[in-house]
């Protein structure tokens, strides 16, 4: 079979897809009986380069062809140093392969070869460059949060992940935000991580909040001391998580510390507010 060649849209990090034929007619007036094969990369640019250190995507999608009905019986997939057969025995099949990015200057050539029970055969091929730069992943939408007086009426914990508050009686491994101010005592707006909950934050009012990347914000809490616990956050202060023990981040800007917001109607006053962003 011919090689095909990839073709990239000329957006910047586009999807490549390629597209088998279906009953179609080959120049010898015979019929096309190969199997039908898809293959889709995705984090490729234009001239089909991917900054070294980096990922991306393959989605590989085949099937039997409809006018010989042959179950499809295995794919091949040569790669550099990685050459891996995948037995199918079935009508169908689907993938997703995550393939490392070559180091800069390196050109990787990929194939898949999809073969049927009759001997026929379909190949699609890509190939990756690498180049060096600097990943730079923005985060995502802007998101307002706020919680209260932990000894209040109204919810005095904030969950970051599924931006929402958590009442006082809530999970413990949701609040990755909870008011540690005792009751009867003046809202410092002071918190900590539930219990289980492992999000650490480090106090960083130099960062670029609006404008940081996750990378930024990898690098300045790796070059932070994290804690569980901040205590009287002001209006200003900049925060970046590391959420519960993985490696989604998020950062923090307090808007408005208001000790004297009553909106419970009751007696242990406060509430601190923020915006945040997360990379998740």
């Amino acid at each position: 079979m011919k090689k095909l060649n990839i073709l990239l849209t000329l957006l910047s990090f586009a999807v490549v897809g390629f597209f088998s034929s279906c009953g179609t007619t080959e120049e010898d007036g015979e019929e096309n009986l190969s199997p039908l094969l898809t293959v889709t990369a995705t984090g490729l640019n234009a001239n089909n380069e991917i900054i070294e250190g980096t990922t991306f995507t393959v989605d590989v999608v085949a099937a039997e062809n409809p006018t010989s009905g042959k179950q499809l019986d295995e794919l091949e997939i040569q790669r550099p140093g990685a050459d891996t057969t995948i037995t199918i025995n079935a009508p169908s099949y689907g993938t997703t392969l995550t393939i490392d990015a070559p180091a800069a200057g390196v050109s990787d050539t990929y194939s898949f070869v999809l073969r049927d029970n009759d001997g026929e055969s379909a190949t699609k091929t890509l190939t990756a460059m690498g180049i060096s730069g600097v990943v730079s992943t923005p985060f995502g939408t802007e998101v307002q949060g706020a919680f209260f007086h932990i000894g209040g009426s109204l919810e005095g914990a904030y969950d970051l992940i599924n931006e929402t508050t958590v009442a006082t009686a809530g999970m413990e491994t949701s609040k990755d935000m909870k008011n540690i101010d005792a009751s009867g005592n003046n809202f410092t707006g002071s918190f900590q991580a539930g219990t289980g909950n492992q999000t650490l934050f480090v106090r960083d009012n130099s960062f670029d909040y609006d404008n940081g990347s996750v990378e930024d914000a990898t690098a300045a809490f790796n070059a932070g001391n994290p804690s569980s616990t901040i205590l009287n956050p002001l209006a200003g202060t900049i925060l970046i998580a590391k959420l519960r023990g993985g490696n989604d981040y998020a950062v923090i800007k307090i808007e408005n510390w208001d000790p004297a917001n009553n909106e419970c109607n009751c007696g242990n006053l406060g509430k601190l507010t923020f915006n945040y962003k997360k990379s998740l």
